[in-house]
């Protein structure tokens, strides 16, 4: 027997295990609610909005090019960009198959990867949000104020307020955020997590 006939029966044999598996009760209930579409639909959804959101930024910088601001949104905005990127890389990694892997294996590598994007967003998130409240606050006194930035956060009193809106609002767009990953993604993760739970079962 040679190398391609092996070949064309090692991929017989891992044909019928996957229908084996595919025809198995557990499997046929995940189909109908498959966790996995949902998470890439929202993760479609998720770049879209970052791309909305990063032209927001862009419109900003261009309209009040002032160094502060173009300091504190240029991060932001590459933080949005690489936001875009890691989601769309997720989204071709969920779409991928490996033949190498059995059903189960794939769905626990899937379940492994949502999570791990999901706690590297909220931690890099964590650097961000700081940056992003102190950009909102100058440009917001240099509007509201009419004077350069500069002269404005020469008094005491706005470098005080500046860090208390830092201290107040960077825990609240943390657990926004969290909240939003969650309803997003989160849930349809646990539904998965369900699924591998009850498909061990069965095997």
């Amino acid at each position: 027997m040679n190398i391609e006939e092996q070949w064309k029966n090692m991929e017989g044999q891992q044909d019928d295990e996957l229908s084996a598996m595919l025809k198995m009760p557990v499997i046929s209930n995940l189909s109908s609610k498959d966790p996995l579409k949902k998470i890439k639909s929202n993760l479609l959804l998720h770049s879209l909005r970052g791309v909305l959101i990063g032209g927001s930024y862009i419109f900003i910088l261009v309209s009040f090019p002032l160094w502060q601001i173009i300091l504190c949104l240029g991060i932001v905005l590459l933080f949005t960009v690489w936001a875009i990127i890691k989601a769309l890389q997720l989204y071709k990694q969920l779409s991928g198959s490996n033949a190498s892997v059995n059903v189960l294996q794939q769905m626990e590598y899937h379940y492994n990867i949502i999570n791990k994007w999901m706690r590297l967003q909220e931690l890099v998130g964590l650097f961000i949000y700081p940056v992003s409240a102190a950009g909102g606050f100058m440009l917001g006194g240099a509007m509201g104020s009419g004077k350069p930035i500069d002269v404005i956060m020469q008094k005491p009193a706005m470098i005080i307020a500046m860090l208390v809106a830092v201290a107040v609002l960077v825990p609240c767009c943390f657990y926004l955020a969290k909240w939003m990953n969650r309803k997003a993604f989160g849930r349809y993760a646990g539904l998965l997590k369900q699924n591998i739970e009850a498909l061990k079962k069965e095997i």
